[in-house]
């Protein structure tokens, strides 16, 4: 994967681009994730993706109002995305929120360009992480899960994304550069 536009940023750095896209709206939970990526890695860098790189991005674990969209051993976004399209109509009945916390960030993705952030690897701890271990090494998901959703439905549909996809990726402070593979 082509990561461009790459550059050393601090863990407040992180923080700070965390809240300025979530405002108000911020949930301890995926700051918590960000925090324990940030003692794992000790690392931060910002780079840019190119818009249909970002399938190959490994999401964690995910269950939501009993459906699961990946099992509990993960999976590359190309896949998690297909089982959230097959389960899209249980969403929208039977968990609305969800299904317009989706919406949401299909409608706006094309206006704002939020950031996503990812780590160099799994973290490995927790129910949503320790069973991706066939993952090792590859880049994963911690916040942005709806956002992610959002923008390949868009590619999915036909539209072209004309801006890099805004990432801060957690890493290990022996590698120059994080990888996708």
């Amino acid at each position: 994967m082509n990561l461009t536009n790459i550059q050393n940023i601090d863990f407040e750095q992180v923080r700070n681009f965390y809240l300025q896209d979530h405002g108000s709206k911020n949930d301890p939970w995926e700051l918590k994730q960000l925090e324990k990526a940030n003692e794992k890695f000790g690392n931060w860098v910002y780079a840019e993706i190119p818009p249909k790189e970002i399938v190959k991005i490994v999401a964690p674990h995910y269950k939501v109002g009993g459906e699961i969209i990946n099992p509990n051993t993960g999976a590359f976004l190309e896949s998690t995305y297909e089982n959230f399209i097959a389960r899209l109509n249980h969403f929208k009945k039977y968990n609305p929120q969800f299904y317009q916390r989706f919406s949401i960030q299909k409608a706006i993705a094309p206006l704002k360009n939020l950031t996503l952030f990812l780590s160099q690897e799994p973290l490995f701890v927790g129910a949503s992480y320790e069973g991706l271990t066939r993952f090792k090494g590859h880049i994963t998901h911690l916040d942005g899960f709806h956002r992610l959703m959002g923008l390949i439905a868009l590619i999915d549909d036909g539209n072209i994304i004309k801006f890099p996809i805004k990432t801060c990726i957690a890493k290990y402070p022996r590698q120059a550069r994080p990888t996708l593979s």
